[in-house]
């Protein structure tokens, strides 16, 4: 209330530096001066304690309370869940009520701060007078009348108190901005994958494959890797022969032969999951050079992982329940699963050597980078040597009677060779003859992979890799893999034609490229890119010998095998793809499972399970830049907090616009600030004022 000068303590109005003569005539004449004349004042009156903390402490205690579930990780309901559309419009509410409080927590503490200025000695310039009312205004901070308060005082003391005004007031500005959004991400459950906490509470599940870690995807590829009744296209072990994708691949080729698209194949598998096999162009701008990228996930891998989530359903397995689970496989010792990626680059030649032919180097990026080689390979085979029999001067003549003629080349030789090579002539439409050389490069590639068995029965990989990132020094290539000619032979089995004509399977499928096309357009000339010959013939040897790779190690009789454990001890033991279990015990009678397995070597996998739903957890950037906004508004209001109830800080005694509007109109008129029009220059905004706090005791300012 206004009361007499007479009273205990009590502040003046705003001083402007201007004014201190007016000032010091009010000082000078005190005793005689009548009280009526005299400028009114604010008693400086007590502020209750409670009152002083409250809006402080509960925006802190409602931000701990929102954080404490991230911090757990901690999952809610299942995206199905019935009553999530009425639930969250409710906690939307409660976030902006946590932003309105934590507002005006840091707008008083902001005020607080500016009146200590204003009492201290030094002041404050005019234009931060206001600035606990402007914090989350824009036009504020571009403005004159906070910039121009930047000007730093003269003083060590005043300019270390004026930065720490300036950079709380700018904190504060910038948290005003995103309170909002902030509180929201952090009350509101998102809708994520969660860790299934409890996946088998009916007992452990572990399982093996039954090969020793370094067996599981081998560098050198030889007819040792071929299962016994390959040679027997009627044995049960076809279907992981290196020819087993013949068909599938030749179908695409038959349909797509035209189209120049870049294939994505749909493979099936045991278990009911399916899987892709695709290839990407690198470098489509070499119009003139076909070079492709092909990978799929591991045949093996895509069939236990569906296998196990069979038996999941077949078993009524916990992890079987949540409207919408999650299965990656992995090993126990937390190394990758791999798959097989092959990069085949391909180049047509008319004219070639009776010395030499070129192979592409398998890192070709725009330069023509050759390895030679002999042409003494190919005209010791029968089939090609009718090629080099009617050459002039290395170069080729019109024999359009040759037919497709495919062979592999072994490039075991090259220091840093591709893996393997290949060679096909093939007749043009103008009855000439196109040697296309190919190097391929295949490697064993890191992946992650999942099933989403509610949502489709596809094997994902969680971060899928175009194959250029890696073409352009982004990324680790694999292990590299060596391929053994005769292990790729197997591949060009031969067989008769509907014809009658002898032919082998690559021959065969080079064929649909060549023989089913009217158009020259199939032939690498200017314009041409994805429908070039070398384009074609990239894409077929990639697609046909990825999937070669990835039935390596594939068969039934060394399939991965499941032990549960019940609560009991007792084991059941399990072959993925024979989920009716195994009633012999075919590992020695006085161990377990377990303990076998372990004696044996063999990789363990583990499954971790996943649910889609809502939860609470530090899971993205977003959460994580909103957690660190909420803690730091709860940093800055605890360490106020501290300092009140310490009573090392004391409330100023003025917490309105009103009282200061009160200061202002009574304070004495300045000459700088008497002919100011709007806009206000910088200037006047930088004039110091300060509120002079009288002691009545003493009688003196």
């Amino acid at each position: 209330m206004l009361e007499n000068l007479e009273a205990s303590s009590k502040y003046v109005p705003l001083e402007s530096q201007h004014s201190r003569e007016r000032l010091q005539a009010i000082d000078k004449s005190h005793d005689t001066v009548p009280p009526k004349t005299r400028p009114a004042a604010i008693v400086a009156s007590g502020r209750n304690i409670f009152w002083d903390c409250l809006p402080h402490a509960f925006p802190i205690v409602m931000t701990g309370l929102f954080l404490v579930p991230h911090g757990r990780n901690m999952y809610w309901k299942d995206a199905d869940y019935d009553y999530v559309d009425p639930i969250i419009p409710s906690l939307q509410f409660l976030a902006k009520f946590h932003e309105i409080f934590m507002g005006l927590s840091l707008a008083e503490i902001v005020l607080d701060c500016v009146c200590s200025g204003l009492l201290s000695s030094n002041g404050l310039p005019l234009g931060l007078v206001t600035a606990a009312y402007q914090v989350s205004s824009l036009t504020f901070f571009g403005s004159w009348e906070f910039w121009a308060s930047c000007r730093l005082s003269s003083s060590k003391r005043a300019t270390v108190s004026r930065l720490a005004l300036l950079g709380l007031i700018f904190i504060v500005f910038l948290l005003t901005l995103v309170m909002g959004p902030c509180s929201a991400v952090a009350i509101i459950p998102n809708l994520d994958w969660w860790d299934h906490t409890n996946p088998f509470p009916e007992g452990p599940e572990r399982a093996f494959m039954r090969y020793k870690p370094s067996d599981l995807w081998p560098t050198f590829i030889t007819t040792d890797l071929i299962p016994p009744g390959c040679a027997d296209t009627m044995s049960p072990d076809a279907e992981y022969c290196p020819y087993s994708a013949y068909e599938l691949v030749k179908d695409w080729v038959g349909a797509h032969q035209n189209q120049g698209q870049e294939p994505n194949i749909t493979i099936p598998g045991h278990g009911g999951v399916t899987r892709h096999l695709a290839s990407v162009n690198v470098y489509p701008s070499l119009k003139r050079k076909g070079k492709m990228s092909t990978s799929t996930i591991g045949y093996k891998e895509a069939s236990d992982l569906g296998a196990f989530w069979q038996y999941a359903l077949g078993q009524g397995r916990s992890l079987a329940t949540p409207s919408r689970p999650r299965i990656a496989p992995g090993f126990v010792d937390g190394s990758p699963l791999k798959k097989p990626e092959v990069r085949t680059i391909c180049v047509e030649q008319y004219e070639w050597s009776t010395s030499y032919f070129d192979l592409p180097r398998h890192d070709l990026t725009v330069t023509d980078d050759l390895w030679w080689i002999p042409s003494s390979i190919l005209q010791s085979q029968p089939k090609f040597r009718g090629l080099f029999s009617n050459t002039t001067d290395g170069i080729q003549s019109h024999v359009g009677q040759f037919p497709t003629i495919f062979t592999w080349i072994d490039t075991s030789s090259l220091v840093d060779g591709p893996s393997i090579g290949a060679v096909l002539a093939v007749n043009t439409p103008n009855e000439s003859v196109a040697l296309v050389t190919c190097s391929v490069s295949a490697y064993w590639k890191p992946t992650t992979i999942f099933l989403d068995p509610k949502s489709d029965m596809i094997v994902h990989e969680e971060l899928p890799t175009r194959a250029n990132k890696y073409d352009q020094g982004q990324g680790d290539l694999g292990t590299a893999i060596k391929i053994a000619v005769d292990w790729a032979d197997a591949m060009n089995r031969n067989f008769t034609d509907d014809n009658g004509l002898e032919t082998t399977y690559i021959q065969h499928m080079m064929e649909r490229y060549n023989n089913n096309s009217s158009s020259p357009v199939i032939f690498s000339e200017p314009g041409f890119g994805q429908e070039s010959i070398p384009w074609r013939i990239s894409t077929a040897l990639g697609l046909y010998l990825t999937e070669a790779l990835a039935r390596v190690q594939s068969t039934f009789w060394n399939g991965t095998v499941l032990c549960h454990t019940n609560k009991t001890d007792q084991e059941s033991v399990f072959i993925l793809g024979n989920l009716n279990g195994d009633d012999s015990q075919w590992w020695p009678q006085d161990k377990s499972f377990i303990d076998y397995a372990h004696e044996q070597g063999w990789a363990e996998l583990q499954f971790a399970i996943a649910r889609y739903g809502y939860g609470w957890g530090f899971q993205g950037k977003t959460v994580k830049l909103a957690t660190a906004a909420l803690v730091l508004q709860a940093v800055i209001g605890t360490v106020y907090l501290g300092l009140i109830i310490s009573g090392i800080w004391k409330p100023s005694s003025w917490a309105t616009m009103g009282e200061m509007l009160i200061f202002a109109i009574n304070s004495s008129p300045s000459t700088v600030l008497r002919t100011a029009a709007t806009p206000v220059d910088k200037h006047r905004w930088r004039q110091t004022v300060k509120i002079r706090k009288m002691e009545t005791n003493t009688g003196s300012w």
